[in-house]
């Protein structure tokens, strides 16, 4: 039974008016984008009177999501990055009174990182804002909404609000798991004034559950898991469904959640539906050879996005990059070299190393989230520019892994040895024990996750005391001042 507990510092009050940032009106190229704010509970109510009105509030907070704020950069590269001690020098980093500095040596009191950490918290829980008003109205207005997509857009809606709460506890809450735990954050489910209460991080994680199985019920209509063609269906709407929390999204969200609370025989479970969906329909197939280093550098495909179960369509990610890694004299480097020495990163035939490149006569500039500075060709937007990867089809294969490693180390092996191969590296991993295993699982985070923001949240359940140098501090402060979850009074 859930325990609820009276705020004691913060406030929080959801307001009945949504905000829908940069919408994405909906379009066969999905390019085309709008600017439209409902503020008031009538707007609500005539935005929400069409299925294009779901449509578009759906695609407003994924949009949302990709700014710079959150995944565009702060939640992967940026803020978090740091915090993962993924970069050592180069950009702010080298100035000692930036935010970017502070983080380093996680001084979260300092003026300028205390406004990241505020900015994240107060635009994640207004998107929650968002994505609450959504569901809400998907009951409300479910007379609209043809077809199956009252299931999609609700499912994807539920898990939206799983996934968000899943990484605001990841940051600002202890990873205590037992009964005396301390109240962590808000857990937020009504889009109405309201005070919301705060819960425990298993709390926390079982809201966060329940709201995924719904999620999961709900998109068992979807396309990529019934395998309906929909090329030709509603303009393309449910087309590209890695840019959306698709079913197998949620199963790899769902094993993401469990392995952070420590539960990983459950999130090996479903990690292994994931690799299944791979293994029997062909769908987050592994990235060739010749993606990654094609004749047309206009094509290559930086971010092995033909893995990824989820990720966000930034489209402004070049411009989110300049100054850190690219149009700089001074680009933000990983901490370990990249290649070579006796601590580095990627072998010399590992194709993440096609992650780095020259730039300005810089040598091994990480260029990840890169792409030419051609976004057409003919008219055609180049495919696979602009994508933020947020779940990785890899990632189920380190949590298998980890699940087996005591009971099972050479299957731990072949899972990992499979990931390995798939980078290009044809010597396997062999006769380990199952601290040695975890190590290489490490080693696999710190190499594949790089930029992605993972690597901090893998040190925080492993509850490593120091990454790199610094005495780690995983709990990010809440906001001292009292936050308003829809726009502040």
């Amino acid at each position: 039974m859930i325990k609820k507990e009276i705020m004691k510092n913060i406030v929080h009050r959801i307001k009945l008016s949504v905000w829908v940032l940069l919408v994405l009106f909906v379009t066969t190229s999905c390019e085309s984008w709008l600017d439209v704010k409902p503020k008031t509970e009538e707007e609500a109510e005539r935005m929400f009177s069409t299925e294009e009105g779901f449509k578009s509030a759906l695609a407003g907070t994924y949009i949302s999501l990709s700014q710079p704020e959150l995944y565009g950069r702060e939640l992967t590269f940026g803020m978090v990055g740091v915090l993962g001690q993924e970069w050592e020098k180069g950009g702010t980093l080298d100035q000692t009174s930036s935010a970017y500095s502070f983080f380093l040596r996680y001084r979260y009191d300092e003026t300028v990182s205390k406004a990241i950490v505020e900015k994240v918290w107060g635009e994640m829980y207004k998107t929650i804002a968002n994505v609450n008003t959504l569901i809400e109205y998907t009951d409300k207005k479910r007379d609209v909404l043809k077809g199956n997509n009252y299931e999609i857009i609700r499912g994807e809606a539920l898990a939206l609000r799983a996934f968000i709460h899943f990484d605001l506890l990841r940051l600002y809450a202890e990873a205590d798991f037992s009964e005396a735990a301390e109240v962590s954050i808000p857990y937020v489910k009504e889009a109405k004034p309201a005070i919301a209460p705060q819960y425990t991080p298993a709390d926390v994680v079982e809201l966060i559950l329940g709201d995924v199985k719904d999620a999961l019920d709900l998109l068992e209509k979807d396309p990529i898991y019934t395998g309906q063609d929909v090329s030709g269906e509603d303009n393309g709407y449910l087309a590209n469904r890695n840019f959306h929390l698709n079913y197998y999204a949620v199963q790899g969200l769902k094993a993401r959640v469990l392995a952070y609370a420590k539960q990983m025989d459950k999130a090996a479970e479903a990690a292994l539906i994931v690799i299944g969906a791979q293994e029997s329909k062909n769908i987050f197939p592994w990235v060739k050879k010749n993606d990654i280093n094609p004749s047309d550098v206009t094509l290559k495909d930086r971010t092995f996005s033909t893995e990824h179960l989820f990720a966000l369509n930034t489209i402004k990610l070049d411009e989110n990059i300049k100054g850190y890694f690219k149009e700089t004299t001074s680009p933000m480097l990983p901490r370990q070299a990249i290649t070579g020495g006796s601590n580095y990163l990627y072998d010399v035939a590992d194709y993440r190393l096609k992650w780095f490149d020259n730039e300005n006569g810089l040598v091994n500039v990480f260029s990840k989230f890169w792409q030419s500075d051609k976004k057409t060709v003919d008219g055609v937007v180049l495919p696979k520019r602009d994508r933020m990867p947020v779940i990785r089809i890899s990632e189920m294969y380190y949590i298998v892994a980890e699940s087996m490693k005591m009971s099972d180390p050479q299957g731990a092996l072949d899972k990992l040895n499979l990931v390995r191969k798939m980078r290009g590296l044809t010597e396997p991993l062999t006769d380990l024990n199952p601290d040695a295993i975890q190590q290489e699982i490490q080693k696999e985070y710190e190499r594949e996750f790089l930029g992605e923001g993972q690597l901090f949240f893998y040190h925080k359940r492993q509850g490593t005391k120091n990454i790199a140098t610094a005495n780690a501090v995983y709990k990010l402060p809440m906001p001292d001042l009292e936050i308003d979850l829809g726009e502040r009074e």
